[in-house]
């Protein structure tokens, strides 16, 4: 009895060990939808099943991110920079993010260049003058009475479609998800135009992971879902509803 119970404490481990808990923002469609499902999602998961782990997600903001991931209660989170503090260990880059600038077309907004955002009132996602470079962070810093970030993207869209503010900053495929869907909900005219500039490189993310092992696993499971052609066809699968973006 006793070595039944020992034998079922350790198969419990082992399954504890292998479910892998990756933090992932509360909804950024098509990258992560609400329902644990998303471009980033799927790619994480089916990485981390190459060898026998299991995703958990764990949808939280993404201001509190690093300090779950460095108490422990998190073993992975997406990262632009290698910043997750000491005993961190950074995985492949495995999604991208482009960002642009969106402004109505009815306000004739002059932005040839980051610099030039600054004579606008500008909303951006959370964590943006972090993760888009030098110069949006001296913009940031320049007019920061004219500037917030918030963490309700499609609020941020709805803000920007509803002429509440001049421009916003916002990854392409995000914006183009909520558009779509604020004009099918009849709150946005469906004749809307918007104008987009092109100010930003695209941003690439690595998962930061408590573990060598695990983020060794991740690698390698990565790179033989990108090798035999499934990366791609996960963005596939998205792209035939969202949009058409391939790394």
């Amino acid at each position: 009895m006793v070595k039944q119970i020992l034998l079922i404490l350790i198969m419990f481990c082992v399954l504890d060990a292998n479910e892998i808990k990756v933090v992932f923002s509360y909804s950024t469609p098509p990258y992560v939808f609400g329902e644990d499902r998303g471009v980033a999602i799927s790619i994480v998961r089916e990485a981390l099943q190459y060898k026998s782990h299991t995703l958990k997600p764990v949808f939280i903001s993404v201001g509190r991110r690093i300090e779950m991931f460095k108490h422990g209660y998190v073993d992975a989170i997406p990262i632009v920079k290698n910043d997750s503090g000491p005993g961190a260990y950074y995985s492949d880059f495995f999604i991208r993010h482009h960002s642009a600038a969106f402004a109505l077309n009815s306000r004739c907004c002059d932005i040839k260049n980051v610099e030039d955002l600054k004579n606008y009132r500008v909303i951006a996602f959370q964590n943006a003058q972090k993760n888009l470079g030098q110069a949006f962070a001296n913009v940031v810093k320049a007019s920061s009475a004219n500037y917030s970030e918030v963490a309700n993207q499609k609020q941020q869209a709805y803000k920007l479609l509803e002429n509440r503010v001049d421009a916003i900053v916002l990854d392409r495929h995000v914006f183009e998800f909520y558009k779509k869907e604020l004009i099918s909900q009849g709150k946005v005219d469906e004749g809307v135009k918007v104008d987009i500039f092109d100010l930003f490189e695209p941003t690439q993310y690595r998962l930061a992971f408590q573990d060598e092992n695990v983020r060794n696993d991740f690698n390698e499971g990565l790179r033989a879902i990108k090798k035999s052609g499934r990366y791609d066809e996960i963005y596939d699968n998205y792209s035939k509803q969202y949009f058409r973006m391939k790394i």
